[in-house]
C-alpha cells in the first residue's frame, strides 16, 4: 500500500514539472492601504478627522492609539491615514481649528486603484484636497 501511495505522489510530481506547471502559494502577507487629505487651503495648526463606516480617526484632544477596528482610520504623517487592508468608497472629513472648533464638515468619494499583483498589495487612492 505504501509502495503504490510513493509511486502515486511521484507520478503527480512529474506531470506536474513535465507540463510547466508551477504552483505559486501566496505567503501570509497584509498592507496597509493609505489615503492622503490635503488640507493646507485651511493654513497651519489645523486637525483633520477622517471617518469611514469602521470609525474615525483621532478628534481635538484624544490621543491616537492603535485600533483593534479593521479599517478605523489612523492617522500616519501630515495628511496621510491608514486603513489596514479596506477601501472604503465614501468617507467624512472634519477639520478643526487649534482649539478644537470644527472649522468644516463634508463627505467625499475615495477613488481606488487596485494591486494587479496576483497576491494582492496595496491599493492607492487619489489625494483629497480639501477647499475653504
Amino acid at each position: 500500500m505504501r509502495r503504490m501511495l510513493a509511486v502515486g505522489m511521484l507520478v503527480i510530481a512529474l506531470l506536474g514539472a513535465s507540463t510547466g506547471c508551477a504552483q505559486t502559494a501566496c505567503p501570509a502577507i497584509g498592507w496597509i492601504n493609505t489615503v492622503e487629505v490635503d488640507s493646507s487651503a485651511f493654513g497651519p495648526g489645523v486637525l483633520v478627522q477622517f471617518c469611514v463606516d469602521a470609525g474615525c480617526s483621532a478628534g481635538p484632544g484624544e490621543e491616537p492609539t492603535t485600533s483593534s477596528v479593521m479599517g478605523a482610520p489612523m492617522q500616519n504623517d501630515d495628511g496621510v491615514f491608514s486603513l489596514s487592508m479596506t477601501t472604503p468608497e465614501e468617507a467624512t472629513i472634519r477639520v478643526y481649528d487649534a482649539a478644537g472648533t470644527l472649522l468644516q464638515e463634508s463627505d467625499h468619494d475615495v477613488t481606488w486603484t487596485h494591486s494587479t499583483e496576483r497576491c494582492g498589495g496595496p491599493s492607492i487612492a487619489a489625494p483629497i484636497t480639501l477647499t475653504v
